[in-house]
């Protein structure tokens, strides 16, 4: 299984767009918030074209859409907790976002928000932070996140750094 994960496009359509198609191979596409317009409007195209493609997205600190802040989805046996971050204070510290992710029985936690990416494990609790397609900070280039499970269970978390379409 494979799982492309966003964060913090901050209506960067074309680049959302793009990294989307690089990955058409993905069983799931995940976006994390500062970005749901864009988002939705995509996914909702997309459907269309590719009636395959599935689609979770939770709202950030910028999306002023009426829309769930967190999101459990579950795919190849795994349950995944899907959050911008700005809930959880995730600028200092995992520990609240590990014990909500936890609490809901989750093997995977993904945030965004900081627009740095990180990629982790603490115990047996898998953590990323695809950083940001539109606004990198830390001195960093454009970033999304990859996930593969694989058939036997094994999780591997990247993270790729964009580059425009020449």
């Amino acid at each position: 299984m494979k799982i492309t994960v966003f964060s913090d496009t901050h209506r960067n359509y074309g680049r959302l767009k793009d990294a989307i198609d690089r990955n058409l191979d993905s069983d799931l596409f995940i976006h994390l918030g500062d970005g749901l317009l864009e988002i939705t409007d995509i996914s909702n195209e997309y459907a269309k074209k590719y009636p395959n493609l599935e689609f979770a997205y939770v709202r950030g600190n910028s999306d002023f859409a009426d829309y769930k802040d967190d999101c459990v989805v579950e795919i190849a046996g795994h349950k995944i907790f899907c959050t911008h971050g700005h809930n959880y204070d995730v600028h200092w510290s995992l520990k609240r976002i590990s014990e909500k992710a936890r609490s809901f029985g989750c093997k995977i936690a993904l945030f965004g928000h900081t627009h740095i990416y990180r990629t982790e494990q603490i115990d047996s609790l898998y953590i990323m932070n695809p950083g940001s397609l539109d606004r990198p900070r830390g001195g960093n280039r454009p970033t999304y996140g990859i996930i593969t499970i694989s058939d036997e269970g094994k999780i591997d978390m990247n993270i790729v750094a964009y580059k425009e379409a020449k």
